[in-house]
């Protein structure tokens, strides 16, 4: 083959990989979670919660918080809060 269909194979190669969506190292990919809060929610106030783990969509663990009022709110899971909420639900799900 000559240099011409080198190029145009590796071009074809090139978009077919941008088409599936192969997310590139260091961005964030399609998170749900442009930002996160640790603001304490009270667990009375919380009507359900999402996890999200990373995964090709994202790098990162995603916790969306909907209140009773229907407000979602994105949690980092580093909070102090979340995490003790996190041990609970693993816990109870292990009694079931």
């Amino acid at each position: 083959m000559n240099r011409t269909a080198n190029v145009k194979i590796l071009i074809l190669l090139l978009c077919a990989i941008t088409a599936q969506g192969i997310p590139i190292p260091g961005t964030q990919g399609r998170c749900q979670c442009i930002q996160t809060s640790s603001d304490f929610i009270h667990p009375r106030l919380i009507q359900s919660l999402e996890f999200f783990p990373s995964g090709s969509h994202c790098e990162t663990l995603e916790i969306i918080v909907t209140k009773r009022n229907g407000k979602k709110s994105c949690v980092s899971p580093d909070a102090k809060w979340m995490q003790i909420i996190i041990k609970a639900k693993k816990g109870g799900r292990r009694h079931n």
